[in-house]
């Protein structure tokens, strides 16, 4: 009798790890087709978290300031280098250029900031034919090494409404965004070996200067036209007078962008 009794207690045993095993399975099944539960055992990445920490270092500029129109544009950013030469240049760029255009002519005279606004049209217009440029060239170069699909960034784009309120505006966003389709261009041909890791940060430097450049240049000739306005109001006999101060700074940025 103690036979049959100690093999019905494995068959009791066996049936019991059956089910204990089926019911486990069907609760793992649950686990992972549950929405609710999927949550509390996988978390995904906050790729907001990293635009938010991107927004908070955006360059202070007080657009509330400017009283002109301006168009709504929508913009989608989508490479780092992009995004951060945004934030920090566009908008503090516009009040430089809003400067410029709108309060300089209110104390020196309208064909002294002409020749500013000039100046600027010309750089802004060859740093956007340089970007351009640099898409050609891109472009060839990734169809000469057979790359049909760029690499893609895990972290969500940045979409942006960008305020242009005049046609230097409009240019300055044009550059941004060129330089916004080259960056994943450039990573790609490093990842498929057609540049170098060091060649790559040369050009990815080179591209962004365009639009650094051309903040710079603002921000300068913006500085010089203050003094002039500084000075004149100091002494009225100067309101009228010459160019100098504008047009060193004028070419001294000539030699220090185009370098």
């Amino acid at each position: 009798m103690k036979a049959p009794q100690v093999l019905a207690g494995f068959l009791v045993a066996a049936a019991f790890s059956r089910a204990h095993d089926s019911r486990y399975k069907a609760r793992m099944e649950a686990i992972v087709n549950s929405p609710t539960e999927a949550r509390l055992t996988i978390k995904a990445a906050d790729h907001g978290a990293t635009n938010r920490k991107l927004l908070a270092r955006q360059a202070a500029a007080d657009l509330t300031r400017i009283e002109s129109a301006s168009r709504k544009i929508s913009i989608h950013l989508s490479s780092p280098e992009g995004k951060r030469l945004y934030l920090r240049c566009f908008d503090i760029t516009q009040m430089n250029l809003h400067f410029i255009a709108v309060f300089a002519r209110m104390k020196l005279p309208g064909e002294d900031v002409d020749k500013v606004e000039q100046e600027l049209r010309q750089l802004f217009d060859s740093r956007l034919a340089r970007l351009n440029q640099s898409l050609v060239d891109m472009e060839a170069k990734c169809q000469a090494n057979g790359i049909l699909n760029l690499a893609t960034y895990d972290v969500e784009p940045m979409l942006m409404e960008a305020k242009v309120y005049s046609t230097l505006g409009r240019l300055l966003l044009e550059m941004i965004e060129k330089v916004d389709q080259l960056m994943p261009m450039l990573e790609t041909l490093c990842i498929d070996e057609a540049i170098t890791s060091s060649q790559l940060n040369v050009e990815k430097s080179r591209i962004k200067k365009n639009v650094r450049g051309a903040a710079s240049a603002t921000r300068m000739l913006r500085m010089a036209l203050e003094k002039r306005i500084t000075a004149s109001d100091t002494v009225p006999s100067q309101r009228f007078g010459d160019l100098s101060s504008t047009k060193h700074a004028i070419i001294s940025l000539g030699g220090t962008i185009t370098a």
